[in-house]
């Protein structure tokens, strides 16, 4: 008889197992880091803007303007995951210890699986920094030519894996889109006490977090 695989459930890295604050902060980092390499302080500006992310392109073309847009998108995410994984290290309490032993504790059942935006390269750095190498039994990342699009990663995972039971997730909302036009059950892990996310259900705690895995 074939083995029967355990069930997924899909989780997502920010704001679950780590808080927001490194990938909210790490676009400060960045564009510090971009006012060394250009010697620019001006660029700085960029920071206190609340359309700060387009200012990303524009600093890629002065500081590399002879790689092709998918080369300096590649290189500009690696340069943003730099920073994450500095944060991280600077500052240690962002783990959310309880949840991912929580976690750990269902892989008896269940498959965990991170469905992240982040590259290859990038989970594997954040993973060793924040203890969680041996949380999650599938990881599906953002290729690194890629844009920061969750639609795309959702897509190559079902491909691979199917449909999960359950999607367990931060404040994105195109994740939560994606699930309700492919009939995955979602909920927002909002445990920063975030602004809710219209049409999806929120969970503020760890106790109602397995109040609601016991239903599944």
């Amino acid at each position: 008889m074939k083995h029967k695989e355990k069930p997924i459930i899909a989780t997502t890295l920010s704001g679950l197992f780590v808080k927001h604050e490194p990938w909210d902060k790490a676009y400060i980092l960045w564009y510090e880091n971009m006012a060394k390499k250009l010697n620019d302080n001006s660029v700085k500006q960029w920071i206190d803007r609340p359309d700060y992310f387009k200012g990303v392109d524009e600093v890629m073309k002065r500081l590399y303007p002879k790689l092709s847009d998918e080369d300096r998108t590649t290189k500009a995410r690696e340069l943003f995951f730099d920073s994450v994984v500095s944060y991280i290290k600077q500052n240690k309490d962002v783990n959310n210890k309880e949840i991912s032993d929580y976690f750990k504790s269902l892989k008896t059942k269940y498959r965990i699986a991170l469905i992240t935006t982040n590259t290859e390269d990038a989970v594997s750095r954040i993973l060793s920094v924040t203890y969680l190498d041996d949380l999650f039994d599938i990881i599906e990342c953002s290729l690194p030519e890629e844009k920061d699009d969750k639609r795309i990663v959702f897509s190559r995972f079902i491909e691979k894996y199917g449909k999960p039971l359950i999607y367990i997730g931060g404040g994105r909302k195109d994740s939560y889109d994606y699930c309700a036009e492919h009939d995955i059950p979602r909920v927002f892990a909002n445990l920063e006490g975030e602004k809710d996310i219209p049409g999806v259900r929120s969970i503020y705690t760890l106790n109602e977090l397995e109040k609601r895995i016991e239903r599944l």
